[in-house]
């Protein structure tokens, strides 16, 4: 158990007769009506097709959401080809200086690795989407021993930004799929690195209370109030240019949201413009 008075300098601080009009039975003096027997068939099936109605209705709305899915992909992708196709273009031609032929050679090279992170971002999603945590064998995952393994991966990012990143874990052990809880945590720790500040910090904690918490505290730019509920929406960016000069594929937080879920747990962010932004993920013991 973690008491909240605990943090580290910097640490951002907590957030606080019937009505005729209706269709009912007539109101009229000395007029008497038969009304037939409902039986318990006859009954059920306005709630039938109120169900039928609900389902067809989240159908529409699912189906609505993937084609939106579908065309973000395919425009996000087309930026990157386009870069790619031109550069090599003139590359073939022989319209690169010989001495510029690095500098185009090192585009392309970015270029295809942020098409690469899309597509595995991608595939994660379309993953969460169609499997269910029964479909596959959970098994014991220490949440403290993966994040520690997340921060050293992300250590040179952190020594090239500026930001210092630092753990409080106690050993929490959870039933779950280890790729995606590593997944989880590393996209929330690499984008308090990338959108930090020069000389900021990065907290990463992992306790226990009554569930398995994993919070992630930094001293970034924060996040308005108005935009927070739109942060875990797929390809939603804060910063556009920022995100894109920074290699974000805008799928980051949706893939911490729809983990969080898979788990069976649920992700909260709280922040503060100008003092930082912490991100809570809770997911139910072992």
């Amino acid at each position: 158990m973690r008491s909240e008075s605990q943090g580290y300098p910097g640490e951002v601080p907590s957030l606080l007769a019937q009505d005729p009009e209706r269709g009912g039975a007539s109101a009229m003096p000395g007029h008497v009506e038969e009304v037939a027997e409902v039986t318990p068939e006859f009954a059920a099936k306005p709630a039938r097709s109120r169900t039928a109605l609900s389902r067809n209705k989240e159908l529409a709305r699912a189906e609505k959401m993937r084609r939106e899915f579908s065309a973000n992909v395919s425009h996000e992708m087309k930026t990157p080809l386009q870069v790619i196709s031109g550069y090599a273009e003139l590359m073939a031609n022989g319209l690169v200086p010989p001495e510029d032929v690095p500098r185009f050679a090192q585009l392309i090279y970015e270029e295809a690795q942020a098409m690469r992170a899309l597509i595995d971002d991608v595939l994660v999603l379309s993953r969460l989407d169609e499997v269910t945590p029964a479909a596959e064998e959970a098994t014991a995952v220490d949440i403290a021993v993966v994040a520690h393994h997340v921060v050293q991966r992300l250590a040179k990012l952190a020594a090239d930004a500026g930001v210092t990143v630092a753990l409080r874990t106690d050993p929490v052990i959870i039933q779950g799929n280890e790729t995606l809880l590593e997944q989880m945590i590393y996209n929330l720790v690499e984008n308090a690195i990338r959108y930090n500040r020069e000389e900021g910090r990065v907290l990463v904690e992992v306790y226990e209370e009554d569930a398995a918490v994993i919070r992630v505290n930094d001293t970034g730019a924060g996040i308005p109030a108005d935009k927070l509920e739109k942060i875990f929406e797929r390809f939603y960016r804060l910063e556009k240019s920022r995100s894109k000069e920074l290699g974000g594929t805008g799928l980051g937080l949706a893939i911490v949201k729809h983990a969080a879920l898979y788990h069976g747990g649920d992700v909260a962010v709280e922040s503060e413009e100008d003092a930082g932004t912490r991100f809570t993920v809770r997911l139910p013991l072992s």
